[in-house]
């Protein structure tokens, strides 16, 4: 049950970059204040699960398998106003039954009706930013990403930076993060989620909430860029 899993409380900002920028080196972060760590790569591979009728998308939870980082495993994570709380459990190659129990928990038997929704592989450029004592405050993270929608058949391709609170932090240290990353070309991201993105979900979760006709078209815009990107890397 959840009581095996390892369970964390992610709060974290998106944002959108061009292909071509660099992170900002280290001494635009000590300017903020900050201590920066020379850069890590890890090569990622998460496959996400629903069910036909999206049980848990409409419980704003996603399921996942993932291969490579310091987080290799299963992880349901569910979204709410403040962050996401999320439950991991280890890598194993099929679903273990800890996973399949905590899922029923949530959309009861329609957990029988999981199969891969979307694989996802990122090639990921961590920073870690310290503060003077050396403790760790935020996770920068440079993604780009290929994803690929198993219902549709359709590729996506993007570039995303994601800003992490590490530790008891608190997202007001996102707030000092973000003049650094804006200042480089980062704006912020309108996806919530990788796997909506993955699915070109952006407009339809949009929809929903009452999207402006202006925010409606941009994520157009955005998924068909992503698909573009995709069919330039995709033979």
């Amino acid at each position: 049950m959840a009581d095996t899993a390892v369970e964390s409380f992610e709060i974290e900002r998106k944002y959108e970059v061009d292909p071509t920028t660099p992170l900002p080196g280290a001494d635009a972060f000590v300017r903020a204040g900050f201590a920066a760590s020379a850069p890590v790569v890890h090569h990622l591979h998460a496959t996400y699960f629903d069910t036909p009728g999206a049980d848990l998308a409409r419980n704003r939870l996603a399921l996942r398998r993932r291969v490579g980082g310091k987080d290799a495993g299963w992880h349901l994570k569910q979204k709410g106003a403040d962050g996401a709380r999320e439950l991991l459990w280890p890598a194993a190659e099929s679903m273990p039954e800890e996973v399949i129990a905590e899922v029923r928990s949530r959309i009861g038997d329609a957990v029988t009706a999981l199969a891969p929704l979307a694989e996802l592989r990122t090639e990921r450029t961590v920073v870690v930013l310290r503060d003077d004592s050396g403790r760790e405050l935020v996770e920068l993270a440079d993604d780009r990403v290929r994803a690929l929608d198993h219902r549709t058949g359709l590729h996506r391709a993007w570039r995303e930076w994601e800003a992490e609170v590490l530790g008891e932090g608190t997202g007001a240290v996102l707030a000092r993060v973000e003049p650094v990353l804006r200042a480089a070309g980062a704006v912020p991201s309108p996806s919530p989620a990788k796997i909506a993105r993955a699915t070109g979900q952006l407009v339809v979760a949009a929809e929903r909430s009452g999207g402006s006709p202006e925010e409606l078209e941009a994520l157009r815009a955005l998924d068909a860029a992503d698909q573009e990107a995709a069919r330039r890397l995709v033979p």
